[in-house]
């Protein structure tokens, strides 16, 4: 597969199982400069930043790492 297109690798990717997708996204994102990834929008950053303030100020409250990731999971 040394010469396959991006699509060729990730219709492959896609018939993996759940646990192997999730390894193998691992894997690459380990192997990524963070000089490669692109900047968040605009966008983002306001909505993270109002969050943040939303947050700082007490409007809102947070959940656990594991909350988050049984949620996620169900």
């Amino acid at each position: 597969m040394v010469n396959a297109s991006y699509q060729d690798v990730l219709t492959a990717a896609e018939t993996l199982p759940s646990a192997e997708r999730a390894q193998l996204v691992a894997a690459l994102l380990s192997n990524v400069s963070p000089d490669d990834w692109s900047p968040p929008s605009p966008a983002w950053l306001a909505e993270a930043k109002r969050r943040s303030d939303a947050f700082d100020a007490g409007d809102m409250s947070g959940s656990s790492w594991a909350e988050v990731r049984e949620r996620a999971r169900r």
